[in-house]
């Protein structure tokens, strides 16, 4: 049940965890929706409380236990508030039919609002830190990570195609049920906006937005001697705008470093274009399925297996997962150096290396560390997208072995075993086989613009 999101192992704070039984949560058992405002049961007070605007996923239908299913999702990696009830004295989880509230920080001064309106689903962080400062950008990553977390779930999980929805933005002042998500992103440097709800100009800071500010003037085009427009070489800039996009990333963190996750929130939109593969109309080999298959359990499932780990290993102190890939949490772990490879083969240093200083014997918490980096790295450094069938079920072999293990010591809500097996049976559509081989290439090539270590 806890696979297909009826049943939910939350994310539990130490002091309500238990030994003698596990708690659940049945989200299409909870009935009631929230008795009085979300907003006094917070106590959100203008001298108390800063609010973002809305972000709003705006559907042309919205299925009815689609919200539970983010609900579930959210719920593995955030812990749900909890608010004073006076009137039966005790705190009580704020988890009603279309709304929760999430603490995003163990502080719990940083909030997450998700609830619907029709055919909307919308978010909002409330903000009860002494003078607390919302920047552009300052909740890209939120924003991100609920995108993220539907498209998986209409698209890879359940393949809803024909569910369809927009990003859209609403004023912060706009109570939760009077949202519509009636304002588009677009590309335009404003700075005010007028707010037909409030019928007043607010400051528009553009909290959701990956993009940095652009400098004035920028939008003009440059011709050359003959007064056309000069066309962009990107290949050759394409470094120096990461480089300088990328130093200025609002989400980074004492422990950040280069990422290809990162970098491609920044990476400029012709460039990306121009590197995606136009194969869709053409017969992919079993070798390339075979490939697809292996780089969608690595940027999944072997990605969530370091990330898992390196929260218990920090307690909780970790970028989003959203923001996390497979090279940058191997460079977490090894600048942990918690789990240590084995020595077995009579290394210097028994971090890197090859798949010939791995022994069998060696199943040691680092040596699995060590042969997510080397799967993950035999497919970045692929020729043509494609893995032979002997290699390919080495390769499942080995993955299979070491899930094993870290279901063991992860304790994952989800087996990552169970979630092997549902990649390994699935039938893949030459559409999301093309996809694979388009977001390699983007990739590679951004590792090769950034020098990102491999």
């Amino acid at each position: 049940m806890e696979k297909f999101d009826i049943i939910i192992r939350p994310m539990l704070s130490e002091r309500d965890v238990t030994k003698e039984k596990t708690c659940y949560y049945v989200p299409c058992m909870v009935k009631g929706k929230p008795e009085g405002d979300i907003y006094e049961m917070f106590k959100v007070m203008a001298n108390k409380c800063k609010k973002s605007t809305w972000f709003c996923l705006k559907f042309t239908f919205l299925p009815p236990h689609l919200m539970n299913h983010l609900i579930a999702s959210l719920c593995r990696g955030y812990e749900i508030s909890k608010f004073a009830d006076t009137m039966q004295d005790k705190k009580l989880i704020s988890l009603f039919r279309g709304t929760v509230v999430f603490d995003l920080e163990k502080t719990r001064l940083q909030k997450l609002l998700v609830t619907t309106s029709p055919n909307l689903i919308q978010i909002q962080v409330l903000d009860f830190k002494t003078n607390a400062v919302i920047k552009r950008g300052s909740y890209s990553h939120l924003a991100n990570l609920v995108e993220g977390e539907i498209m998986k779930i209409i698209s890879t999980r359940y393949k809803m195609t024909n569910v369809k929805f927009e990003k859209k933005w609403e004023c912060g002042c706009v109570k939760p049920e009077s949202v519509t998500g009636s304002i588009d992103f677009t590309e335009e440097n404003s700075t005010e906006y007028f707010c037909e709800t409030c019928t007043v100009t607010h400051k528009f800071i553009d909290e959701w937005s990956n993009k940095q500010s652009q400098k004035r003037g920028s939008k003009r085009k440059k011709v050359d001697g003959s007064g056309s427009p000069k066309k962009n070489n990107t290949s050759r800039k394409t470094q120096y705008q990461l480089s300088q996009q990328f130093g200025e990333s609002n989400f980074d963190t004492p422990y950040s470093k280069p990422t290809v996750i990162a970098a491609k929130l920044h990476f400029p939109p012709g460039a990306l274009h121009a590197l995606s593969r136009k194969n869709s109309l053409r017969v992919f080999t079993k070798e390339e399925f075979n490939y697809a298959k292996m780089v969608m359990i690595v940027q999944n499932i072997l990605a969530d297996v370091l990330f898992d780990l390196l929260k218990q290993d920090r307690g909780g102190n970790v970028k989003p997962r959203s923001e996390c890939d497979v090279t940058y949490l191997y460079g977490e772990h090894r600048n942990l150096n918690k789990h240590i490879p084995s020595y077995s083969v009579g290394r210097r240093n028994p971090w890197g290396g090859t798949w010939q200083d791995l022994q069998n014997a060696d199943i040691a918490t680092g040596d699995d560390i060590e042969r997510i980096r080397l799967t993950r790295n035999e497919l970045q450094h692929s020729n043509g997208f494609k893995l032979e069938d002997a290699r390919y079920k080495d390769m499942c072999n080995i993955i299979d072995d070491l899930l094993k293990r870290f279901d063991r010591r992860n304790n994952p809500a989800k087996l990552y075993t169970e979630e092997l097996k549902d990649i390994l049976c699935r039938t893949l559509s030459g559409e999301e086989v093309n996809g694979v081989q388009s977001e390699m290439a983007i990739e590679i090539e951004i590792e090769h613009q950034m020098n990102i270590p491999p």
